[in-house]
């Protein structure tokens, strides 16, 4: 049955918050554990990374397969599955799972039309379109909603939301916008180009709620079912909730950037040193540095999920640090 479009208030106001920084406290908490380093393994390709996790342990990614085309892939119990891609397609990429196991991906036809997929119960499901030729699969959550993009005819892409057939339209993600994560609450987070748009972007991170925008430090990275929100403001990683913005720190750089939260308030990104950018791992106002902790400076968190386990890509190889 062809997909409907479900009409939705298109972004119409920008409430800026004034957020109340503050320093994050010194803690007396333990620190982190030392984590050991899993190899996933890949398809036959040899390649691949890890892009989510939940809090089950269930993985999603993409590998390799022979002939160097991507593939959308699960890791359940150390076995990986070969999600594949859409009849005719070439490459697809997984981005997300939620707590059903139901995975988000991207399908890659060799025309470079994308589209929007959810794998459900071992089959695809082709999510369709606003009306255009493509979409893109963001996140999904456990209400079983997918957050994507998507053109109408003959528009710049909107963003969506998916649910059993239906799309709700959330409006235009202009030029230079992100539409990064969201969370059960269907609260999402972004980069977003507000008034006067000048060029080439006014940009700024936000919140988009019922069609309201709140603005949230330079970019909003990552948001938990918890309403905190992480990020970047003004070249320091921080934690946003209520309107109030505790500002991270760093590990003895100028720079730091946090890139995903789980719903127990801890935070991974990454930091300058003095000499290098290393991982870190946020929580109970400490950070910590991952190479202290079994991971080397050049790894790729892209995930954390409830039990503190932290999965991405080390060099060419996808990982699990537990």
């Amino acid at each position: 049955m062809p997909s409907m479009v479900s009409p939705r208030p298109l972004l119409t106001a920008a409430t800026t918050v004034v957020a109340l920084i503050t320093l994050a406290p010194v803690s007396a908490a333990a620190s982190p554990h030392g984590y050991r380093v899993v190899d996933l393994g890949t398809l036959s390709g040899g390649d691949g990374a890890a892009t989510a996790m939940n809090d089950r342990g269930d993985i999603v990614g993409w590998s390799t397969v022979a002939g160097g085309a991507r593939h959308a892939v699960l890791w359940r119990h150390g076995v990986i599955t070969d999600l594949g891609v859409l009849p005719g397609d070439s490459d697809s990429a997984a981005v997300d799972v939620n707590e059903f196991g139901d995975v988000a991906i991207t399908s890659f036809g060799s025309d470079y039309v994308t589209r929007a997929v959810l794998w459900r119960d071992g089959q695809l499901h082709d999510l369709g379109t606003l009306g255009g030729e493509n979409s893109v699969a963001i996140g999904v959550n456990d209400r079983r909603q997918v957050l994507g993009t998507s053109e109408p005819v003959g528009d710049m892409p909107h963003r969506f939301l998916w649910r059993s057939g239906v799309f709700t339209d959330l409006g235009r993600e202009y030029f230079y916008e992100s539409t990064t994560d969201f969370n059960n609450a269907g609260d999402v987070v972004g980069g977003f180009n507000v008034p006067p748009q000048d060029y080439p972007c006014t940009c700024v991170g936000g919140r988009l709620r019922d069609g309201v925008l709140t603005q949230i430090g330079s970019e909003a990275l990552g948001i938990n079912n918890r309403g905190q929100v992480v990020g970047a403001a003004n070249g320091r990683a921080y934690r946003w909730q209520n309107g109030t913005l505790t500002d991270l720190g760093t590990l003895g750089g100028d720079w730091s950037r946090a890139t995903a939260i789980n719903d127990r308030g801890d935070v991974v990104g990454q930091s300058s040193t003095t000499a290098a950018w290393h991982p870190f791992l946020w929580r109970n106002g400490v950070m910590t540095d991952l190479t202290t902790r079994g991971l080397v400076a050049t790894d790729w968190i892209e995930d954390i999920n409830i039990r503190g386990q932290l999965v991405g890509a080390r060099g060419n190889r996808p990982v699990l640090f537990r």
